[in-house]
């Protein structure tokens, strides 16, 4: 060996990689936003578990996976509504996790939607709007602004976040909010009027209110789009829109060219790129419109694409799709829902990709809840109870293979 060379045994290895809380931070942040992923990983020690339910870390694994997961939907069955868990096992959430709230009766709220992990219902008997978090349980009662117990009266409504990012953050029981209530009476003629509130002012804004025909019907649930809601006519087909910043109410015609076989074989939906877009369903397939604005500020519908009746019915050759009964819209995973015979389905729009849900027909309304449901939203107490449901999902796993 000639002077200087170095023995290849004492050659230094590669540098050990650094064993720190950033670096397992980051390797945690890649782990998918599914509700058993970080309880999990948190089972390994201590170290895990502290990082894992750290506030800060919870925001930012929020962020890096934007979308929140689809966890079921509350489902309407002629005004009964109950969760219906979407995920497989460990990550489906017991539908008992998510029981409606009740009034001191004993009887269930009237639910009307959700969003950013917020739930709407409102107490007839105390004229309250009740918002809701299924997750930590907190909810908040906002009573009706004036005038809103006149006539006959029909409620609908819709619940969003304060919040820029539009998601609800794990580590608040209640986040700040804002809610649209919408009173339908028929007072000689019938008039719709709405009404926004702030969490934040703890006050009600101005009631908007216009007339409507007589036989239309506000179809829940409302989407949002932008700074703006919208609920579909049902009797007209035409869209009721209420613009959160000027809190105005107005009336959008559907497109002249819409063949619709059913007069609630539409749905309002966001377009890809984040415009008001409709889907309308006839005998012909699925045609998705989108709406645009001139400069002049005059808004039109032009085509966007269709789904042929065909494209389905290669998925099962038996599948027929039920003209009168779109049943909903997930505006963070971008996806409608359509009822067949055999199953519920969900179709994302840009990829129109079709994915089963689950088997029947037997709800009127589908209500998708997503949300982060990560350890972090639990507490201590609620944490333990669901790192005991994953460790029993996986013995009834085991004993599932060994049979």
């Amino acid at each position: 060996m000639s002077e200087g060379a170095t023995s290849p045994a004492l050659e230094p290895g590669p540098p050990p990689l650094p064993d720190n809380d950033d670096l397992h931070r980051e390797i945690f942040l890649r782990l998918p936003p599914l509700p058993s992923s970080l309880p999990r990983a948190s089972l390994v020690c201590k170290r895990w578990r502290r990082l894992l339910s750290d506030p800060a870390f919870l925001r930012r694994f929020r962020a890096h996976h934007r979308a929140p997961p689809l966890l079921g939907f509350f489902a309407d069955e002629d005004g009964d509504i109950e969760f219906v868990p979407t995920l497989r096992r460990p990550d489906r959430i017991p539908r008992e996790r998510f029981s409606l709230p009740r009034r001191d009766g004993g009887d269930f709220l009237s639910f009307l939607g959700c969003r950013h992990g917020l739930a709407l219902l409102i107490d007839r008997a105390r004229l309250e709007a009740v918002v809701w978090n299924p997750v930590t349980g907190s909810r908040r009662r906002v009573p009706f602004p004036p005038g809103f117990d006149q006539g006959r009266n029909v409620y609908r409504g819709a619940v969003l976040s304060s919040s820029g990012d539009g998601h609800v953050h794990g580590d608040c029981r209640l986040i700040p909010f804002k809610l649209v209530l919408v009173h339908h009476a028929d007072l000689r003629g019938a008039i719709v009027s709405a009404c926004l509130y702030e969490s934040e002012s703890g006050t009600w804004g101005n009631v908007s209110s216009m007339a409507i025909p007589h036989f239309s019907r506000l179809h829940q649930p409302g989407v949002l789009v932008g700074n703006q809601v919208y609920w579909m006519l049902l009797g007209t087909s035409d869209i009721l829109e209420f613009d959160l910043s000027a809190q105005r109410l107005s009336v959008i015609q559907k497109p002249q060219d819409a063949h619709v076989k059913s007069k609630s074989g539409l749905q309002a939906l966001r377009t890809e790129d984040n415009k008001l877009g409709l889907a309308t369903i006839s005998e012909l397939g699925i045609q998705l419109w989108g709406r645009e604005t001139n400069l002049d500020g005059v808004g039109r519908w032009v085509p966007l694409k269709t789904v042929e009746l065909d494209k389905l019915r290669s998925i099962s050759p038996s599948m027929r799709i039920q003209p009168s009964t779109i049943l909903g819209f997930d505006e963070d995973n971008n996806a409608f829902f359509i009822c067949t015979n055999i199953g519920l389905y969900m179709i994302q729009l840009e990829s129109l990709q079709f994915t089963r849900l689950f088997d029947g027909d037997m709800f009127t309304a589908y209500y998708p809840y997503t949300s982060f449901y990560t350890a972090g939203f639990l507490g201590v107490h609620r944490f333990v109870g669901l790192v005991f449901l994953l460790i029993l999902e996986l013995v009834v796993e085991m004993i599932e293979l060994k049979c």
